[in-house]
C-alpha cells in the first residue's frame, strides 16, 4: 500500500482596507502641502517688501529730480482766400496767392480764345495830351479813369478758326467772304478783296463781321463756357494798350520800334497776318497786336469828345451826353493804316451794322470777380 499523503494547512491573512484612515492621510498630506506654499509666498512677500523699502531709502537720500514741462502752443496757421470761381472755371489757374495773377492766361475753353489777366492798379489817365504827335480832337480831353474789378482781354485778336467755331454752331453769322452769294465769297465770288489780303486763312483775325456779329460771338462764348464774355469797353482797351505806360506805345514813344511791334501800312505788305506774328512782344501782361493788324470793335457807343466821359471804365459810355449808338468805336491799328492809327489813343468809329470791312476784327474781355 502506498503512502497516504500527508496535508498541510496554511493560513494566510488578508488585509482589510481602512478607506477612513486613507482619507485622513490624504488630508493631512493636502494640508501639509498648503502650508508649504502660503510659506512660500509670504517670504517672496517678504522679500519685495524689503526691496522696495530699500529703493525708496535710496531715493530719499539723492536730490529731487526736476521734470520739466513743455507746452505746445497751437499753431494758427492763416487761411488763405478761397478761389472766387469754381475750380472747374479755367480762369481758376490764374487766381494765386489771394490775388489775379496779371499776364496769367487761361482759355476760354479747350480750342477756345487765350486770355490774360490785366495787371496795374487799375486806374490811368485817358486819352492823349495836346503834344503827342498824331493825335485827333476827339482823344481829349484827357480825363482820370478807375476800374473796380480786374479783368482779363484776349491776348490777340480772334481768328478765323475760332470765329467758324461760333458759325459751326450755329451761333454766329458766316462772315462776309463766306456768306452765300456775295461777290466777296473766298470760293465763289468774283472779287479777291479778302482772300488777296488773307483774311480766309484760319489764324489770321476774323475780319468781314460788324459789331452786331462781334455781339453775337460773345454771346455764343458766354452759352458755351457758363461765363460771362463781353466786348471790352473803349477804357478797357486803351488801359490794356498802354500797359501801364504814358507813352504812344506800350514801349514807349520811338516810332521807329513800331515795325517789329505792329503790323501796320510800313511793313504789313498789304496784307494780314497771323494773330500774334510780330517779330517783338513785350506787352507786360502778355497781349499782342494792341497796335495793329487789325482793328478791334469795342462796346461803347460813340462820342466826337471825352467831354462828360464817366469816370468808370467798367461799363461802357452809352448814348448819354451827345453819344451816337449807331456808331461803334473802333480801337486800334491796322495793316493799312499809318503809325499813328496804332496809337493807344487812336480812336475812330464805324456804323454798328457794316460788316463789308477787311480792316475790323475784335477780341472778347470777359470781367474777374
Amino acid at each position: 500500500m502506498k503512502p497516504k499523503p500527508q496535508v498541510v494547512e496554511k493560513i494566510v491573512e488578508k488585509r482589510v482596507r481602512d478607506h477612513a484612515t486613507e482619507k485622513r492621510a490624504q488630508i493631512a498630506e493636502a494640508e501639509s502641502k498648503r502650508k508649504d506654499v502660503e510659506i512660500a509666498r509670504l517670504r517672496a512677500l517678504e522679500d519685495k517688501n524689503a526691496q522696495l523699502q530699500a529703493e525708496l531709502d535710496k531715493a530719499r537720500k539723492q536730490s529731487p529730480k526736476v521734470v520739466e514741462r513743455v507746452v505746445k502752443k497751437p499753431v494758427v496757421v492763416p487761411l488763405q482766400p478761397s478761389t472766387p470761381v469754381l475750380a472747374s472755371d479755367p480762369a481758376s489757374a490764374c487766381w494765386k496767392n489771394g490775388a489775379w495773377e496779371a499776364a496769367c492766361g487761361f482759355a476760354a475753353y479747350a480750342g477756345g480764345p487765350l486770355f490774360r489777366v490785366v495787371g496795374g492798379n487799375l486806374n490811368f489817365t485817358m486819352g492823349s495830351p495836346s503834344t503827342e504827335n498824331g493825335r485827333y480832337y476827339w482823344e481829349a480831353p484827357r480825363h482820370q479813369v478807375s476800374f473796380q474789378r480786374r479783368f482779363a482781354l484776349a491776348e490777340t485778336e480772334l481768328t478765323v478758326a475760332q470765329y467758324l467755331a461760333c458759325v459751326d454752331d450755329g451761333g454766329c453769322k458766316e462772315p462776309e467772304w463766306r456768306e452765300a452769294g456775295s461777290q466777296h465769297h473766298y470760293q465763289t465770288g468774283s472779287g479777291n478783296l479778302y482772300t488777296s489780303r488773307n483774311a480766309h486763312q484760319p489764324d489770321s483775325p476774323i475780319t468781314g463781321v460788324s459789331w452786331d456779329n462781334a455781339k453775337a460771338y460773345v454771346a455764343w462764348l458766354s452759352r458755351k463756357t457758363g461765363q460771362t464774355y463781353t466786348l471790352p469797353t473803349e477804357a478797357q482797351w486803351e488801359y490794356a494798350a498802354r500797359g501801364g505806360q504814358s507813352g504812344r506805345w506800350y514801349f514807349g514813344d520811338d516810332e521807329s520800334q513800331l515795325k517789329d511791334h505792329a503790323w501796320y501800312d510800313a511793313n504789313s505788305g498789304a496784307k494780314l497776318h497771323p494773330v500774334g506774328s510780330t517779330r517783338l512782344s513785350t506787352h507786360p501782361w502778355g497781349l499782342r497786336d494792341m497796335a495793329g493788324n487789325a482793328r478791334e470793335w469795342v462796346e461803347d457807343c460813340w462820342h466826337d469828345s471825352y467831354t462828360n466821359a464817366p469816370a468808370s471804365g467798367d461799363t461802357a459810355w452809352a448814348g448819354a451826353n451827345g453819344g451816337s449808338c449807331g456808331l461803334r468805336v473802333l480801337r486800334g491799328g491796322s495793316w493799312e493804316g499809318f503809325a499813328r492809327f496804332t496809337r493807344a489813343a487812336d480812336r475812330y468809329s464805324v456804323y454798328s451794322a457794316v460788316d463789308r470791312n477787311y480792316l475790323v476784327s475784335f477780341r472778347p474781355a470777359r470781367m474777374l470777380p
